[in-house]
């Protein structure tokens, strides 16, 4: 099944689509262009797979964002002379031959893409490849979805385990980057031809209204920018208070590719002539985060195993997990008595998307309080957050578990009501997301078991685990490795 806008010309060079539907700073999609010419259109595929989708834990909500976002994208690639055609395929298991035809159709002498990262993508381009080039099409891959692509390694050659030597490493790298080639393909590539829009498929995915989200290039730029000149300095300040609208809520569009690392790193910078050094503290604290976002990404490509739901930490595999379905489920819903945990759990499931730092507390909550696996909040998170990214999710739920590399070591354990206290003063995070606690006065809305009890309510759940027994159950568990 597909909808074709057909190239003509002797156009030789062709783009295939996948986590990176934008026209600026978009390596492939540069290099393309330069070899057909400004006076011929570019031809692109794009492959929609609802079974990878599936398998991949896919929220309904970010199929919607992506889904709304094409039908934007289609627009602006018709005007920059970008011949498009979009094809479902039953499975990846498809994709080499896929990609052979239209290289086949287009009459192609090179494909280009930018590189993905995870174990399985890496693997269905290196089939793809090899198809191609028995085919006599050349294979380009660019580096346009990390800043830093998975090449650093220690002085002994090995992958780096810590962050913080990553991060140091990664912004030296940047330094020469910069110092040597600039900012790269920052602009939309300029095209003296139009063809017409292609037509979007149907695809048959379930989905979840994202229209609280904006979709389109420009404006998810036009978000990036405004972030950054307007409210990246409160960042460091005000990050970890969810009752604030003080995050960038740009993590989707990195997902999913409308915009590139590159594209924050020209923004800040803006900010100061010796970036990325001389930053103030809320940009410099911003950056960081991609810094985690892009560490978590080496790591999926460097130690396989992560790909198959294995602790980065061998001996925690071990580990005895609890079996409690009633537990789970409660969490799953936001009914666990913790009014912090059940705030974000209800965010996650009204919005899909919560603020980062109740993201750490409910997942401490799930592995530590009540002592269940980390694998099922890691899959429960893919299949509601509008943000799903595997490595970073995962990367997450380890450093929560204290599984993974440069965890938070197994004997700090969130107390979830003193987090409350920390994270949300006011309570006004609770409030707008427990709507049972919406009377309650501040002095008792992060334990409000006891003034329930006194006006003998019952339409918000006592605290389902006493967790001062919770931590020495987990603390035991975890010494027993």
């Amino acid at each position: 099944m597909s909808s074709e806008a057909p190239a003509t010309g002797s156009a030789r060079a062709g783009l295939w689509l996948r986590h990176d539907l934008r026209l600026r700073s978009n390596p492939a999609l540069a290099a393309a262009a330069k070899l057909n010419g400004a006076e011929q259109p570019i031809p692109a595929l794009i492959l929609l797979c609802p079974q990878q989708m599936h398998e991949h834990d896919w929220a309904p909500i970010k199929w919607d964002l992506y889904y709304r976002h094409l039908h934007e994208f289609v627009k602006s690639a018709a005007a920059a002379g970008i011949a498009l055609s979009i094809q479902v395929i039953e499975s990846w298991q498809v994709a080499p031959k896929a990609v052979k035809r239209f290289a086949e159709q287009q009459q192609l002498s090179e494909v280009h893409v930018n590189v993905e990262y995870p174990l399985h993508e890496v693997r269905r381009d290196r089939a793809v490849k090899a198809l191609l080039e028995q085919q006599g099409v050349a294979w380009h891959g660019h580096h346009g979805n990390l800043v830093v692509p998975p090449v650093l390694t220690t002085q002994t050659g090995t992958i780096y385990q810590k962050f913080t030597p990553f991060a140091k490493a990664w912004r030296q790298h940047l330094r020469e980057q910069l110092g040597h080639n600039g900012l790269p393909f920052m602009q939309p590539v300029e095209r003296r031809c139009k063809v017409a829009a292609a037509v979007v498929p149907e695809v048959d995915y379930p989905r979840q209204d994202s229209s609280a989200w904006v979709v389109g290039e420009d404006a998810v730029y036009q978000q990036l920018q405004g972030y950054i000149e307007e409210r990246v300095t409160a960042y460091a300040a005000e990050r970890d208070l969810p009752g604030l609208d003080t995050t960038s809520r740009l993590s989707p569009y990195w997902e999913l590719g409308m915009l590139s690392p590159w594209q924050a790193v020209q923004q800040l910078a803006q900010l100061s002539p010796d970036f990325p050094d001389a930053l103030d503290q809320g940009p410099d604290v911003w950056l960081t985060e991609l810094i985690w976002r892009e560490f978590y990404q080496h790591l999926m490509f460097h130690v396989p195993r992560l790909n198959y739901g294995k602790a980065f930490l061998k001996h925690t595999d071990a580990m005895q997990w609890r079996e409690d379905a009633d537990s789970f489920q409660r969490w799953c819903e936001g009914r666990t008595g913790f009014p912090i945990v059940d705030a974000g759990m209800r965010q996650l499931a009204a919005e899909g998307w919560m603020h980062n730092r109740v993201r750490m507390i409910v997942a401490h909550f799930l592995v530590k309080d009540l002592l269940l696996d980390w694998r099922l909040g890691e899959q429960f998170f893919m299949r509601h957050l509008i943000d799903g990214s595997f490595p970073a999710n995962n990367g997450g739920w380890q450093w929560s578990a204290s599984t993974g590399t440069d965890a938070a070591p197994y004997f700090r354990v969130f107390n979830p009501t003193l987090q409350s206290e920390k994270v949300d003063p006011d309570g006004s995070y609770i409030r707008r997301w427990v709507k049972e606690l919406a009377d309650c006065p501040k002095q008792h809305i992060h334990a409000p078991g006891k003034w329930l009890k006194d006006r003998k309510r019952s339409d918000y759940p006592q605290p389902i685990v006493d967790h001062k027994v919770a931590r020495e159950r987990f603390l035991a568990a975890f010494k027993a490795l």
